[in-house]
């Protein structure tokens, strides 16, 4: 991966800051340690609930978390779509949780929300839970979630109590919450989301539900409508030309967060969901911001 100052890339994206400046690309070789992965941990008593764990070779003392969740719209994706970052953030000396979370099914009661958010919840408790066998510093864990993994992440970063679902008493001493959140096009207000994609996929999220049926279902879903004072601060990716989740959404989630006073950043890229529309190159610098981002609220 090549880096080269934040000036060469403002032609492909901008930069909205809040009340915290994000701090500059650093031009230098991504790899600080080896890293070590440790597949298929469950992290619960499900088939689904496991994760990989990547961890530094070579540190000194605790390492500070990352969670990753993938995306999917709820129904589809896996852990794997996320392993090259495990492996950088491990690399930069984290320990690093690659989350695999319950698929929604129409027809599957047990897999529909809130069922997605009880595993993530469930996945950070297990992580505090193992802190001292996995060098963990407890006391830092920022979740980072593309597209559905997105509004996970954002809930992970706003609620401060475990969420009422089938898993909510395993691990119950151990807290929930991260400190800080990367959260990727995420679809963070489903009262208001409207494209087809998502629309279809929610159906089968609230097992056929519509919010006209039942608009406190798809608001229990809307991390947006969970931001208070105490929510962690943000960084929030979002292409301009995404057709799944609007800017204007995630526009909106930044613009909430700071009217809570909570330190809210926005990078805009010049492409659609997922960095569709972006190269390689472009896409890892973006990388290396969420990475100078994360550095910055966790000082490793």
């Amino acid at each position: 991966m090549s880096c080269s100052p934040v000036t060469s890339v403002s032609a492909y994206y901008s930069l909205r800051r809040a009340t915290k400046a994000l701090p500059q690309v650093r031009c230098e070789p991504p790899q600080h340690y080896t890293s070590t992965e440790h597949s298929n941990i469950s992290y619960g008593s499900l088939p689904t609930e496991t994760l990989d764990l990547c961890q530094p070779q070579g540190t000194k003392g605790i390492r500070p978390g990352i969670v990753l969740l993938h995306g999917g719209e709820w129904t589809q994706g896996d852990k794997k779509d996320m392993a090259s970052l495990c492996q950088f953030f491990a690399q930069h000396g984290y320990v690093v949780a690659n989350v695999n979370y319950r698929l929604a099914q129409k027809s599957v009661a047990s897999s529909q929300w809130p069922a997605q958010l009880v595993d993530a919840q469930l996945a950070v408790r297990w992580l505090r839970s193992e802190a001292q066998q996995i060098n963990l510093d407890s006391q830092h864990i920022c979740a980072l979630g593309e597209s559905s993994g997105g509004q996970l992440a954002a809930f992970l970063g706003n609620l401060k109590t475990i969420h009422d679902g089938d898993q909510a008493q395993a691990m119950a001493d151990q807290s929930s919450a991260v400190n800080c959140v990367v959260e990727e096009f995420g679809p963070v207000d489903l009262t208001q989301t409207q494209t087809p994609s998502l629309t279809r996929n929610m159906l089968a999220l609230f097992g056929g539900t519509t919010l006209q049926q039942n608009n406190s279902l798809y608001r229990d879903a809307s991390p947006i409508l969970f931001i208070d004072k105490n929510s962690a601060p943000t960084l929030i990716i979002q292409g301009d030309n995404d057709t799944v989740v609007q800017p204007a959404e995630s526009s909106a989630y930044q613009q909430e967060l700071q009217r809570n006073n909570v330190s809210a950043l926005y990078i805009t890229y010049k492409g659609g969901h997922n960095f569709s529309g972006l190269t390689n190159n472009q896409q890892a610098h973006i990388q290396q911001q969420e990475l100078s981002y994360i550095e910055a609220q966790e000082h490793p």
